[in-house]
């Protein structure tokens, strides 16, 4: 009997020759050579989702864009890895992922071998992790160092057809305390494929906050994966924050692996025009008294739709944990559309909490005539609200800098409130 994922075809050529050219190229360690050998293994068509599954049925696989799946892009110009000498002289990598694997080999190849993660997009990431070039990054931070201001790092693809694939991977050890950002950009309008892959290890009583902004470019169709390990008694927060004219289907593990941790995932997204911002995230949680909980938002105009399928699995082998999911979805148009999903799988009966929340729907005439009876006219009014919304993320966020960044990043479809003289 054929099974149906034998009957997919898969519509990208990825080959060992191709790979291994790539590599070579590079001048890469026989090591790094391998690993991406082994990713390309894992690229089949078992694989490739059937639009069958419940993450893929929401966003059908056609008319993917043609462009070359290697990129000879080796530096995105411009990128800067900046960070204070304090931190580099107490042992923090902040570089590029083939610099780090050629200058700290025995650092990097524990991570940079290929993982599992969420079956979803066991492809794409398998894309990623054997033909990642420019815009790769490895971060590691020593056990107990607190790296002071947040590591920023501002990745833009000049225009081109060529394929986007990148992995950032971030390594912190016991104890330690960082901030990474990354701000992806695109130019052109070019069709193009984009997957940021990124992972984040935080060990056993680390502090580690990672955001990342998506402005990526009309043609640009964006297949990212993230997956955060928690170890015991740490504290993660990542933010996810979709801008831009791109479309997205992201993918979102958090493997809680010890008691005592924290997750916390915020996501925001403010979308126009025809965009479709499809995320799934998978919160597993295990060990004793962890906690993880995610927020998201969405800020929809025109025909934009955003869709979000999120699972909780608490494991058998947890105790006491508590878990929620909450999306929100603010619909400013009346062919804007979202479908929040939420899903709880909970194979315990030793929990202090576990739940969900979805909404989605238009701004009320009562909250708008509130506004507006303080003076705004009605845009300006829906601007206001909008942003009050979208606060109950960003003051999430410690570092002031930060903030105004992922200001700026929605601005251009939010709005300036700042303009209106009104506190941003």
């Amino acid at each position: 009997m054929v099974s149906t994922a034998e009957l997919v075809s898969v519509p990208l050529l990825l080959d060992p020759e191709m790979v291994e050219q790539h590599s070579l190229r590079r001048e890469e360690p026989e090591w790094l050579r391998a690993a991406r050998l082994e990713a390309q293994l894992r690229f089949t068509p078992e694989a490739w989702p059937t639009g069958e599954e419940e993450e893929w049925r929401r966003f059908p696989l056609k008319d993917l864009p043609e462009g070359p799946l290697v990129s000879t892009l080796d530096h995105l110009p411009g990128i800067q890895f900046k960070i204070e000498p304090e931190a580099t002289a107490l042992g923090v990598i902040f570089k590029g992922l083939l610099r780090a694997s050629l200058d700290n080999p025995d650092l990097v190849r524990p991570y940079v071998a290929p993982g599992d993660g969420m079956p979803s997009h066991a492809a794409f990431r398998a894309l990623a992790d054997a033909l990642w070039s420019a815009g790769s990054t490895f971060v590691y931070v020593p056990a107990g160092v607190e790296v002071r201001q947040p590591l920023v790092l501002e990745k833009v693809w000049p225009a081109g057809a060529d394929a986007m694939l990148s992995r950032t991977i971030l390594v912190a050890e016991r104890d330690c305390v960082v901030t990474l950002v990354e701000d992806l950009t695109s130019e052109g309008e070019a069709p193009r494929i984009a997957v940021p892959h990124v992972e984040v290890h935080a060990g056993p009583g680390a502090h580690v906050t990672y955001v990342g902004i998506r402005r990526f470019a009309r043609g640009v169709l964006d297949f990212g994966f993230q997956r955060f390990r928690s170890a015991r008694d740490s504290d993660l927060r990542s933010l996810n924050v979709f801008a831009g004219e791109g479309r997205s289907k992201v993918g979102i593990e958090s493997d809680i692996e010890g008691n005592g941790a924290t997750v916390k995932l915020f996501g925001l997204v403010a979308a126009g025009d025809s965009q479709r911002i499809d995320v799934n995230t998978l919160q597993r949680v295990d060990g004793r008294a962890s906690q993880s909980d995610l927020l998201y938002l969405s800020a929809l105009y025109d025909r934009a739709k955003a869709i979000f399928y999120g699972k909780i699995r608490v494991e058998p082998t947890s105790h006491g944990t508590g878990s929620y999911q909450e999306c929100r979805n603010m619909l400013l148009s009346p062919e804007a559309g979202a479908d929040p999903i939420p899903v709880l799988e909970i194979l315990t009966n030793d929990v202090v909490r576990c739940g969900h929340g979805a909404t989605a729907g238009a701004l009320s005439d009562e909250e708008l005539f509130y506004a507006m009876s303080r003076g705004f006219d009605r845009q300006a009014a829906q601007q206001l609200l909008v942003h009050g919304f979208f606060r109950r993320v960003i003051n999430e966020l410690k570092d002031e800098h930060v903030r105004q960044r992922v200001l700026n990043a929605v601005r251009p479809r939010i709005g300036n409130i700042a303009e209106m003289g009104v506190l941003a």
